[in-house]
């Protein structure tokens, strides 16, 4: 049973947006739309993992997509988390293609693909650090379950290798396509039931009500100046900023596009990157209005819940 399912992360869409309103000339576009990738890479290695977590029985494994706990100060997000009523399991997705060599004398990862060779973090001694990082979660709440976890490669062509006294990377570290039998060797080595069934799903309730969603400002990120972004009704057919107000409709100069609605997108990018309210002159200067009356107009028309009245008024984020 699904209880966090999983969902684009707030980081990859508001790249998204904020590629589409940066001119390619930017210092900084080449680093964001690099991070794009590589956010929107990891992303679609978890959506591969999920795949075969749909086949687990509902009733038995409780299942959260990117869950983040707090800690301390601080918080730790896992890939998957798997909760029954004998065990948790932790699955720490990694999305690489070419070759991987897990070395343990330097807790490492190394990848060599398109004659380079690469070293990254250890994403075992990550798999193991969330691990304990959920073990001081339970303790600190009474909560005496085992835990254990996989490092789970999504990539099927993805070639794995360590050396034979490695035997941490030989039994943690798995292909997707083997992720259902080793959740079944997991499931036959705790035996003991900790919880009924009812308990289970209050302690998830409890799970899902201690997640805290990542916060993601792109503009804070990547030290953008508001003036740094393209204003203006992007075309829905052709990309151009600015579509212009013509005969109560936006109209491309470009590609002759008219659109009625083309400002909705456009509240949307201006929520992604500059917060979760605006107001009617905001609006006016974002999308290149001069009549307040006009924007009015269509603001209302997009239903968004309020706060205040007048000009004090702000159309927030739904």
């Amino acid at each position: 049973m699904q209880i966090k399912k999983l969902m684009i992360p707030a980081k990859v869409v508001a790249l998204e947006y904020l590629l589409q309103r940066l001119h390619e000339s930017h210092p900084k576009y080449s680093e964001i739309e690099a991070d794009y990738a590589r956010f929107l890479k990891g992303y679609r290695g978890e959506k591969a993992v999920a795949y075969y977590l749909n086949f687990l029985p509902d009733k038995k494994f409780y299942l959260f997509h990117s869950l983040r706990l707090p800690s301390g100060k601080s918080h730790f997000q896992m890939d998957h988390l798997l909760l029954t009523t004998r065990f948790a399991l932790i699955l720490e997705c990694k999305n690489f293609f070419g070759t991987l060599f897990f070395d343990d004398s330097f807790n490492q990862m190394i990848r060599i693909a398109n004659e380079k060779e690469e070293g990254f973090q250890d994403p075992i001694s990550q798999a193991k650090w969330h691990q304990q990082q959920l073990k001081s979660f339970f303790h600190s709440r009474n909560i005496s379950l085992p835990t254990d976890y996989f490092v789970v490669i999504s990539n099927p062509s993805t070639i794995v290798k360590t050396n034979p006294q490695n035997r941490q990377a030989l039994k943690k570290v798995i292909h997707g396509h083997s992720l259902l039998d080793k959740i079944a060797e997991a499931d036959r080595m705790f035996q003991t039931e900790l919880f009924d069934p009812k308990e289970v799903r209050n302690l998830g309730k409890r799970l899902l009500k201690s997640h805290v969603e990542e916060e993601f400002d792109a503009l804070e990120k990547y030290r953008l100046r508001k003036s740094e972004i393209l204003t203006g009704v992007r075309c829905p057919q052709c990309g151009r900023i600015p579509m212009i107000r013509k005969n109560r409709t936006w109209f491309c100069r470009e590609c002759r596009t008219k659109d009625k609605n083309a400002h909705v997108s456009a509240v949307e990018d201006y929520f992604h990157l500059f917060g979760a309210s605006i107001t009617n002159k905001q609006f006016r200067d974002f999308v290149h209005l001069h009549s307040e009356d006009t924007a009015k107009r269509l603001l209302k028309s997009l239903n968004l819940p309020t706060k205040g009245a007048n000009k004090g008024r702000k159309y927030l984020k739904p």
